[in-house]
């Protein structure tokens, strides 16, 4: 039930309980930071090169190959949600999902960074307690 404030209007409020979901939301707003700070030096900063991050090209034509490796990890991590939401999987774990596969695929390319270890072993407990709850199939 969506809640009222005293003007009428609905007020945001969040899809899953806080306390028992607070990984997930702890996913999102790390991910809100990430983007904030790439937007705010791509746009506001010195630029920013986002593959850079991931590979240690020294020059163009590698860093390209590199930049495509970073693409079709992102890629994929965006497709396997999509899929697994539209396959009626609960949102939680489809997104735990494709946040330990974007992070361990990245790993395997690139070796082992803090954001990509951390970004795995979220992705990994955001879905491993939707398994443990039974909650992998949404009940929509």
């Amino acid at each position: 039930m969506p809640i009222i404030n005293e003007t009428g209007i609905d007020m945001i409020q969040l899809r899953y309980p806080f306390t028992r979901n607070w990984l997930f939301y702890l996913l999102v707003f790390a991910y809100a930071i990430l983007i904030g700070r790439m937007t705010f030096a791509l746009w506001l900063g010195d630029g920013i090169n986002v593959f850079a991050s991931y590979s240690s090209a020294v020059s163009a034509a590698p860093l390209v190959v590199d930049a495509n490796y970073v693409y079709w990890s992102k890629t994929c991590f965006l497709f396997l949600t999509m899929l697994l939401v539209s396959l009626n999987i609960d949102y939680r774990f489809a997104v735990g999902s494709g946040c330990f596969f974007w992070a361990t695929s990245l790993i395997l390319m690139f070796g082992t960074s803090p954001v990509l270890l951390t970004s795995a072993i979220l992705g990994l407990l955001i879905a491993g307690i939707q398994v443990k709850r039974r909650e992998v199939l949404d009940a929509r």
